[in-house]
């Protein structure tokens, strides 16, 4: 049960993360651009996941979004 819960609680993160990058993103992208782990933004995807795992330690998933936004120009 304990890796399903982790499962769960990673899956709704990468959730939050997702509408944080689009509340926060001046709308340039939209909920279309998102599969499952990554964002699809010209001209490779942005691979979410990796993103959070990178940064999930010593960072909020408002900081998160904010660091994606920047790093990607969103």
């Amino acid at each position: 049960m304990k890796a399903e819960d982790d499962i769960f609680k990673n899956m709704k993160k990468l959730q939050d993360l997702k509408f944080s990058i689009y509340e926060l993103s001046n709308r340039r992208v939209d909920f279309h651009s998102f599969d499952i782990l990554t964002l699809q933004h010209l001209p490779n995807p942005i691979q979410l996941d990796d993103e959070f795992k990178s940064l999930k330690k010593d960072h909020t998933i408002e900081q998160i979004a904010w660091s994606i936004i920047k790093k990607y120009d969103l």
